[in-house]
């Protein structure tokens, strides 16, 4: 059987007692599964209690070929559930979770894990970074009970000892008094005993306070690490939207880094570079709270200055394995999320999409596939289920360019929920994407209406 792991997952009314959760006095979250393969999957779902790691309740089910079912909302456990999902198949899956704040009000996505490893960097924590601060639960992928150890240089650590195969545990930065001098802003690296695997990820929550806009935004912490990271959706002063990228150096030396900026095609930008040194075990911002000024164009509607397309390390003097997360944000507006740097290393020429939507409760999604190869390369895309959008058809782009797309007014039938799958054929057949999800707030109000999760390759 094929296992894959929702390592913070499941969140029910759940009670949050730290500033960490400051203004998301509840959670609630969902999770949808992708067949990828052209028959039947069996499956199983194992809920398991943060509390005592002893499992909650199991539900059996199937998939159909090629296709995907949400598990939302979560009926097999009982309100005020605060645990993980281990889910058992004989077909291989890609999953994602929706983690949801105040009904609704707040959103995030991060995907499913296949595999943990003994040791997780994390490119980004935060306590009190101007009513910023994050959380995250690691989850035991193991078969024996592991000891957790979070390391955030500087001597400050902090630990939990016997955490149980399946189960997980959460790590608040707000409380954690090592954590000095406020505003906070660093990465950690989370270590496993006994050789059992891990997996973590983490949670950004922005308070109201300061005059800053609430959001919730996730990213799961990497188990593996480039030298040559790829972002395949960056952005600067497009419709007030922007993105910050923070790019961890898990080396014991100090790097100095070049990441290059390439527009997608039709959208706005020009190429250009940015270049800075990044201290051992440290972190740095890159693009925000702008890039250079050699990347924007006149951008029409989009404003006088504005940038959409991808990103990837082009120079790293010391050669030295990186990860990073990337944050999307709109100006004025309660619209964050973030998602996960990709080794293009582990890039392959499909990569799965499962959850795809078109005016589900004011729902719909939009996404970016880069080429993340040496040579041009055709990207097509196949959509799932009932009136799906049309198929994007066989599209050539160059290396370091990203197909753009949207999904809103597209389906035949709607509300759309499905999947998608993008294949690339010619060249070296080397994907990456990353999909947006955003709530109008049209059928359920919201505050922060933006959540991405990053495409899995397969």
């Amino acid at each position: 059987m094929k296992k894959i792991a929702l390592a913070l997952t499941i969140i029910l009314a759940l009670a949050l007692p730290s500033i960490a959760f400051a203004d998301v006095t509840s959670y609630t979250s969902g999770f949808q599964l992708q067949n990828l393969e052209g028959t039947v999957a069996n499956i199983t779902i194992h809920f398991i209690n943060q509390s005592d790691g002893l499992e909650a309740a199991s539900v059996a089910d199937t998939i159909p070929a090629n296709s995907s079912k949400t598990y939302y909302p979560l009926s097999a456990v009982s309100a005020g559930f605060n645990g993980s999902v281990v889910v058992d198949s004989d077909k291989q899956l890609a999953a994602i979770t929706n983690v949801l704040g105040n009904s609704g009000a707040y959103g995030s996505s991060y995907v499913g894990f296949t595999a943990g490893a003994t040791t997780i960097n994390v490119p980004l924590v935060m306590k009190d970074n101007y009513g910023i601060n994050t959380w995250l639960n690691v989850q035991n992928t193991g078969t024996a009970n592991t000891d957790v150890t979070i390391d955030y240089g500087g001597g400050c650590t902090d630990s939990v000892t016997g955490l149980k195969p399946g189960a997980a545990h959460t790590f608040d930065q707000a409380a954690t008094a090592c954590l000095t001098p406020t505003p906070y802003v660093g990465a950690a690296t989370v270590t496993s005993s006994g050789s059992v695997p891990v997996a973590v990820t983490v949670m950004q929550v922005t308070g109201s306070g300061g005059g800053l806009l609430p959001n919730l935004l996730a990213y799961n912490g990497f188990t593996t690490a480039s030298t040559a990271p790829v972002m395949p959706l960056v952005s600067s002063g497009y419709y007030n939207s922007g993105t910050g990228i923070q790019i961890m150096n898990t080396g014991a030396t100090n790097t100095d880094v070049t990441l290059t900026y390439t527009p997608s095609a039709g959208f706005p930008g020009a190429s250009c570079t940015e270049t800075k040194t990044i201290l051992a075990g440290k972190s740095a911002t890159f693009g925000f709270p702008s890039m250079p000024a050699g990347c924007y164009t006149n951008g029409g509607g989009a404003g006088s200055a504005a940038f959409v397309g991808s990103a990837k390390v082009t120079a790293n003097t010391a050669s030295h394995p990186l990860v990073a997360v990337v944050n999307q944000v709109t100006t004025g507006a309660s619209t964050a999320a973030a998602y996960g740097a990709i080794d293009p290393s582990v890039a392959t020429a499909n990569v799965s999409l499962p959850l795809i939507m078109d005016r589900n409760y004011g729902i719909f999604t939009g996404f970016a596939v880069a080429n993340v190869g040496t040579l041009s390369t055709n990207i097509a895309c196949t959509f799932s289920g009932a009136g799906a959008p049309p198929n994007i058809p066989s599209t050539a782009v160059a290396p370091g360019a990203a197909l753009t797309t949207t999904q809103l007014n597209q389906a035949t039938v709607v509300p759309y929920v499905g999947s998608a799958t993008c294949t690339a054929t010619g060249g070296d057949a080397k994907i990456a994407a990353v999909v947006n999800e955003l709530n109008t707030g049209s059928a359920i109000p919201t505050e922060d209406g933006l959540s991405v999760y990053e495409g899995l390759n397969y």
